[in-house]
């Protein structure tokens, strides 16, 4: 055969959990949801062989709980997952918490495709979430390109454990998750360790 190398198109669900990774994570705390299912799928692919797992949590609120107290026995970052609209608005009774006592949580919010969600519709499905977080996180943001997803996981680490640690929130559209670009053409660096 010829000397090329055929790339590997991933989601962007499978970079996100490159990043997981590589920042140490061993639990994503969360409830299934549709827009979910590609993060879901490379925790279950690549994930897992790596030592992280995907807890099935009964409530999005007991998601945020479980991830709060990872961190408060940890001291690493606690992660959990919601999904699109009352998923996302679900978890924050339990992230309010962390804000309000100084633990570092990466909470990561599924949202409709972005022309859907931004600016907001008045859709219950395609919920702002942005605005919804804003207020109880150090930092929050919408991801609304692919390759931003490693540049803006290891700021979100960094943030939620920097100076007085805190939870911070990415909100990332469907449209983002499940677009799929070659492996190469980004990378995901190693975590300074902050």
């Amino acid at each position: 055969m010829g000397g090329f190398r055929l790339s590997r198109r991933i989601s962007g669900g499978e970079l996100l959990v490159r990043c997981l990774l590589e920042e140490g994570v061993k639990y994503v705390f969360g409830v299934p949801g549709a827009q979910l299912l590609t993060i879901l799928d490379a925790i279950k692919r690549i994930g897992e062989p790596r030592g992280l797992k995907f807890v099935t949590c009964r409530h999005e609120q007991a998601a945020a709980n479980m991830a709060d107290a990872w961190a408060r026995v940890t001291g690493e970052p606690g992660v959990c997952i919601g999904t699109v609209g009352p998923g996302g608005a679900n978890l924050i009774p339990g992230v309010y918490p962390a804000w309000a006592d100084g633990v570092p949580m990466i909470v990561l919010t599924a949202q409709n495709q972005t022309w859907r969600s931004y600016p907001d519709h008045g859709s219950m499905q395609a919920l702002d979430q942005y605005h919804l977080f804003k207020p109880i996180t150090k930092w929050n943001v919408v991801v609304s390109h692919w390759d931003r997803i490693p540049e803006l996981m290891q700021h979100a680490f960094r943030v939620a454990t920097s100076g007085r640690p805190g939870p911070v929130h990415l909100d990332l559209p469907s449209d983002v998750l499940y677009e799929r670009k070659d492996e190469g053409a980004v990378r995901v660096y190693p975590p300074y360790r902050y």
